[in-house]
């Protein structure tokens, strides 16, 4: 295991993570910055599942469906966090321009968005370990 790579995955993730809480804390957030919210809380815990793969020295492959980067890390989680993790991968946008969103998304609200982003954050730290 290359250190100095696992390294630069976790400050990438971290960053993800930042940007979701500073977000947050936006003084006039709109359905599209709960969506960013939700999207970096998604690349945080994409990230983090790549950092495992690549702590057991496997291959990593440029995919973003978090489903399939759990078998991929072959990481056993709750029936909870699995539960979550499941809903959180749908706030992955390919595109981050309104016109181009090829899927209807859902219309997250603060409270929602807190939620997720508190869960992403109990992970992150779950799996940084």
């Amino acid at each position: 295991m290359n250190k100095e790579i696992l390294k630069k995955w976790i400050l990438f993730a971290e960053a993800d993570l930042d940007a979701a809480q500073r977000l947050f804390k936006s003084p006039h957030p709109s359905q599209w910055t709960y969506l960013l919210i939700l999207w970096h809380c998604h690349q945080t815990i994409e990230k983090a599942l790549k950092m495992i793969m690549i702590k057991k020295e496997k291959e990593i492959f440029k995919i973003h469906d978090l489903l399939r980067l759990i078998e991929l890390s072959e990481i056993k989680f709750s029936k909870e966090d699995f539960k979550f993790i499941k809903k959180l991968n749908k706030y992955y946008l390919k595109s981050r321009y309104p016109d181009l969103i090829y899927k209807p998304l859902s219309n997250p609200d603060k409270k929602i968005t807190k939620n997720y982003l508190e869960k992403t954050i109990d992970l992150f730290l779950w799996l940084k370990k």
